[in-house]
């Protein structure tokens, strides 16, 4: 009978000993984010919506902030942006104080010329009482939505302190023409390395020129927001890769951190004779066999996969037209 007081005391005590360490495992799962998308599979220039909730103990959160990364085919970081899930923070750790199109030394310039170096000038400021390492973002979207390209900046600041960086961007080419915007953000780490966001989400707008028309812009549908959630929504133009891309998702709340397992969609672009561009063969391929009827996707006339080669599958293809080469 002493033996199984002594047993009972034994495992009673190892029970208090490790509750504690239960409590803190708990504790590390109270904050969530569940992160969707409204497609797995899109077309280069296809409009890709990003959206999910945070929970903390299961309930909505409607005061945070989630941090996005998104990688390309070859793991180069795309887009960076940081989405309110309602009511904004109060405070920021390292704050964006201003963010403005630029020349080379800082001067503002609205607008910029395809093909040509624009710059941006950021200046930030950290409100912390220790020096901190952080990453500044900046992220260039065309007038169509799409995504140009990023650049982040690894930097090191005292307390209170500000800094002011001049970052150099090349506007592509093929970048549509008209009112473009930037977003700058500040992350303890990349996103993708579980960085959370340190400040709130800063914008700008500026003007891309050109010599050729740009492609008509298509409009993006309105979706309504709601508290304790968040969405972004952007396209992948034709100058940029198909294939797999990845995004990455963070948070940080009542100093809890959460992060998501990495989430991949496929950017698929209509090279049907699988020559490396798409040209005036792919849309001929389609066009001899307009009409067509049968099982979905088992001709690569049907690009669009609907039983039925028509003029949807001309557009998606001509929509294409000069990527690759």
């Amino acid at each position: 009978m002493n033996s199984m007081k002594k047993i009972s005391f034994v495992l009673m005590s190892l029970l208090l000993c490790l509750t504690p360490f239960i409590a803190i495992i708990n504790a590390q799962q109270l904050l969530q984010i569940i992160l969707y998308t409204n497609k797995t599979y899109y077309w280069l220039g296809d409009e890709v919506r990003v959206y999910g909730s945070l929970y903390f103990n299961s309930s909505l959160v409607s005061d945070g902030v989630v941090g996005l990364e998104i990688d390309d085919p070859t793991g180069y970081p795309l887009l960076f942006r940081t989405l309110s899930t309602g009511t904004l923070p109060s405070t920021e750790e390292v704050e964006i104080v201003s963010l403005f199109p630029s020349d080379e030394y800082g001067k503002p310039k609205n607008s910029f010329q395809r093909g040509y170096q624009a710059y941006f000038t950021t200046t930030v400021r950290n409100n912390n009482e220790t020096t901190i390492s952080f990453y500044v973002t900046l992220t260039c979207f065309d007038s169509n939505q799409g995504i140009m390209d990023s650049i982040n900046w690894n930097y090191a600041l005292s307390p209170h302190k500000n800094a002011t960086f001049i970052l150099p961007f090349l506007i592509p080419y093929d970048a549509s023409i008209g009112t473009a915007i930037v977003y700058g953000n500040t992350f303890t780490k990349l996103p993708k390395l579980s960085g959370t966001a340190l400040s709130i989400e800063k914008s700008a707008t500026f003007t891309i020129t050109g010599t050729i028309a740009a492609l008509s812009q298509i409009s993006s549908m309105f979706i309504q927001q709601q508290s304790g959630s968040f969405l972004t929504t952007f396209r992948v133009p034709i100058y940029q890769y198909n294939g797999t891309y990845t995004i990455y998702s963070t948070s940080r709340y009542r100093n809890q951190t959460a992060t998501t397992i990495p989430k991949t969609i496929q950017l698929q672009v209509p090279d049907l004779n699988k020559d490396g561009k798409v040209d005036v063969l792919d849309l001929i391929i389609v066009a001899i066999k307009l009409g067509w009827e049968g099982t979905p996707g088992s001709i690569p006339a049907d690009v669009n996969t609907d039983g039925t080669v028509d003029v949807l599958d001309l557009i998606l293809v001509a929509r294409a037209l000069g990527w690759g080469e």
